[in-house]
């Protein structure tokens, strides 16, 4: 399903670059509660040693301090560094939800079902103190071939978001088996950056699930995988065949493709079980799955991580939407005590 016409996009991102994410790193650096798109640095309180730690530190590419001078908004600075920024192919991935500023902004990633859409129903007050961005899977859209296993999908997810911002994510969230992604893409980001990234997991998986849900008996087997492998099979010949009919666009034809999508991301992600490493991550299960999830997921999380746990009434596929309003103030608590956190604690980190 192609989203792009539903969700709102973020204002100027097409000819701004990643204004907003840049006005949201002004306000950061310069510890004020909100910059916008053509506000200047200097007017806002910035100085010449702030620009050169702000172009040294905070950006994957090579820029002189003296740019800030000639392009000191957010809206200019954003045109620059998008023009100086690779295009990487993972970057039609990112769908555009909201476009808030003066906080880093928050990508969220899909889940079985590869859809973006999930991550427009967050609530108003989130979508307007965070810029939010959404992460569909590859292969929903004709003529594209899913990724074939965890390391290639959170390295195109890290780069397509990169590619995207102008910078690493450091944000990261993800429903369901997206949990799992968002800690492969936050690893990324520390691995690149030494900076510890922050996790919101919405009722992820259990850790090593073979079918990832909870369920008896959930070891992963040859058997077992060999059982996967083989659904990735028949729906992969079956998607295939519509699209060499011409049938690909038809409702089987879509309903196909997305049967391979999920086939080919059950066995890229079943019986995976992540290395911790330092990240601030929040845990919001549904009470279905807590029981499951809560306790592996603290027992996952080292001495250098920052972990909150909280269990939502309802059903793994329901609770959501129940629930939006509490989900979203959860997050937002979350995020506000991590910036604390960080300010009073740099040299822990």
């Amino acid at each position: 399903m192609n989203v792009r016409p539903i969700i709102q996009p973020i204002r100027a991102i097409p000819s701004d670059g990643p204004a907003h994410v840049i006005a949201g790193i002004f306000a950061t650096e310069l510890q004020i509660p909100t910059a916008d798109i053509d506000d200047s640095f200097f007017d806002l309180g910035g100085d010449s040693l702030t620009a050169e730690t702000l172009v040294q530190n905070r950006f994957g590419i090579k820029l002189q301090t003296s740019v800030l001078l000639a392009a000191p908004t957010p809206r200019e600075f954003g045109r620059l560094v998008a023009s100086l920024t690779p295009t990487h192919p993972a970057r039609q991935l990112i769908v555009p939800v909201s476009g808030g500023s003066g906080h880093e902004p928050i990508a969220m990633i899909h889940g079985i079902s590869g859809s973006a859409l999930f991550a427009n129903r967050f609530g108003k007050r989130l979508k307007e103190k965070y810029a939010v961005m959404a992460v569909r899977g590859m292969g929903l859209e004709p003529g594209e071939t899913p990724y074939s296993n965890l390391d290639e999908i959170s390295a195109n997810y890290f780069e397509g978001l990169t590619s995207v911002t102008g910078r690493h994510p450091h944000i990261i969230g993800g429903i369901c088996l997206g949990g799992l992604l968002a800690i492969e893409v936050g690893r990324l980001t520390y691995e690149v950056t030494g900076e510890r990234p922050a996790l919101l997991l919405i009722d992820p998986p259990p850790l090593g699930s073979a079918w990832l849900k909870p369920i008896p008996d959930d070891r992963m087997t040859a058997s077992r995988r060999r059982q996967i492998t083989r659904k990735v099979v028949y729906w992969r010949l079956l998607r295939d065949g519509l699209h060499a009919a011409g049938l690909g666009q038809t409702r089987i034809g879509r309903h196909t493709r997305q049967k391979a999508f999920k086939s080919a991301l059950v066995r890229a992600a079943a019986g995976f079980s992540p290395s911790s490493y330092p990240c601030d991550i929040l845990v919001l299960a549904s009470s279905e799955w807590s029981a499951a999830t809560v306790e592996q997921y603290r027992g996952w999380a080292s001495e250098k991580t920052r972990i909150k746990t909280v269990v939502v009434p309802g059903t793994h596929d329901r609770f959501r939407e129940a629930n939006m309003e509490a989900i979203d103030d959860e997050i937002i608590a979350f995020l506000a005590a991590r910036d604390v956190a960080v300010m009073r604690e740099p040299a822990s980190l």
